[in-house]
């Protein structure tokens, strides 16, 4: 079963003495999504804490924007406006080094633009990386999934995700299995500067699990659980919008092989498309063994289906 995670788990108790904490957000062109994520981190109950937010050259007013919705908290914002990045970083990494530059406190969460975090997720996750002693610990995001091609495809790809990042063993030392989603990450100081910081990654395509990697390579604990409590509003209206998130994680997962493309997709297909054809067999030949074990081998593969999206807190 997948470990999942809410703010509201019974798994640990919210300490009252928190350490203090930097919500560093890198946003380009965000002035449509930033009215609706930056409230919600806003009311975040958790007093020492402040949030950077890079304005990553957008050509739009995203700092005019973030600036006036902060003017109504009193919880500490920044808003910096970054630069063009040195040659070999990628524009994300070199905009979250922009705000480590600048930050504070203790642990550091980093988090997008277009993330949505609900009440008390902060303290969740600080409580839940200090009792369970983890170096890192990322939540996957809640992904939009308004719209056909979305709420078809991208349910799917999550399931498909979860085999090849098995949650449990991202937690396990022992095993190389290393992941995270970027869109919620929350990492101490002290770890961070262990492993050398950001620019040892900085030219990483998939920045999440380049991060989870070195760390898990340094002997650092990590986790990384499902939940819907941090949602991503970004939206996936048409197939070239599903199509291009897919590209820039499953495929880059693979190394732009196309080989290794094709053998993961005829893999998959005879994992999960077997079972059907089994019992089209068995109806036509009159095979009742082939179509009794295909009809459970489906049940099966359903039931799990089903619950990798029920248990999600």
């Amino acid at each position: 079963m997948s470990e999942c995670w809410g703010p509201y788990s019974n798994l640990f108790k919210i300490s009252t003495e928190l350490p203090s904490l930097t919500v560093i957000a890198p946003a380009r062109n965000e002035s449509k999504t930033l009215p609706l994520t930056l409230p919600s981190w806003l009311n975040q109950d958790y007093q020492k804490s402040g949030i950077i937010i890079v304005n990553d050259n957008s050509s739009d007013n995203t700092a005019e924007c973030a600036k006036a919705i902060a003017s109504n908290s009193n919880k500490n914002v920044q808003i910096i406006n970054g630069t063009e990045p040195p040659s070999g970083w990628s524009g994300k990494l070199w905009a979250l080094q922009q705000g480590i530059n600048v930050f504070s406190g203790e642990w550091l969460l980093f988090t997008d633009a277009n993330i949505l975090h609900n009440q008390n997720v902060w303290s969740g996750l600080v409580s839940k990386v200090l009792s369970e002693q983890h170096a890192m610990v990322s939540l996957l995001a809640l992904l939009n999934t308004h719209g056909i091609w979305a709420g078809l495809l991208i349910p799917t790809f999550i399931y498909f995700s979860h085999f090849l990042y098995p949650f449990k063993k991202v937690k396990y030392l022992r095993t190389g299995i290393a992941a995270a989603d970027g869109g919620c990450i929350l990492i101490s100081r002290h770890t961070l500067k262990r492993i050398r910081g950001i620019e040892a990654y900085h030219d990483a395509w998939i920045d999440d699990l380049a991060l989870a990697k070195l760390l898990k390579q340094a002997g650092f604990s990590i986790s990384l659980s499902l939940t819907k409590s941090v949602i991503s509003i970004r939206p996936y209206r048409k197939l070239s919008d599903v199509w291009n998130m897919i590209a820039r994680t499953a495929f880059t997962q693979l190394r732009y092989s196309w080989f290794a493309l094709f053998g993961t997709d005829v893999g998959m297909s005879i994992l999960f498309l077997a079972p059907l054809f089994g019992i089209i067999v068995s109806i036509i030949n009159s095979f009742p063994v082939i179509g009794v074990l295909s009809f459970l081998a489906f049940i099966f593969m359903s039931i799990t289906y089903a619950l990798h999206s029920f248990f999600m807190i």
